[in-house]
């Protein structure tokens, strides 16, 4: 009886494991952030979502660029690298899983020209950043 009821006990708790791991239902995307990046890329985009499986790989596309980098970090949340691109402005971000599925967000993410470093301007005060006539 104590044997029965072990198994039991086993088998409920596993049902519910396996009931949110793979194949939870449909994949759906709720929110991008951050929502904008260097035109460089090597930024770090967290896709928050529902149902990312870990069985299954994912291809994430910012344009027409392919992102270096998707990792699931859960079931809601993906993290996938902005490759560099070329000019500057609002690109789609598409996801492709390798079960068949795909979503594009249109127009959700601002690629934007970054020049300038904060190595490039140490020692600069306010006056050499804005003209004005502080001294340090």
């Amino acid at each position: 009886m104590r044997t029965f009821l072990s198994l039991l006990v086993s088998g409920l708790f596993l049902l519910p494991l396996a009931a949110c791991g793979e194949g939870g239902g449909d994949m759906a995307i709720v929110n991008v952030d951050p929502r904008n990046g260097p035109t460089q890329g090597d930024q770090p985009v967290k896709i928050l979502g529902e149902n990312f499986r870990t069985d299954i790989g994912y291809t994430v596309f910012f344009g027409n660029q392919k992102s270096p980098s998707v990792t699931i970090v859960d079931p809601q949340t993906m993290v996938a690298t902005a490759p560099a691109y070329a000019e500057e402005g609002l690109v789609d971000i598409t996801i492709r899983a390798d079960d068949g599925q795909a979503f594009r967000i249109s127009d959700v993410f601002q690629y934007q020209e970054i020049s300038g470093g904060v190595v490039e301007r140490l020692g600069e005060g306010p006056e050499k950043q804005q003209g004005g006539g502080l001294a340090y």
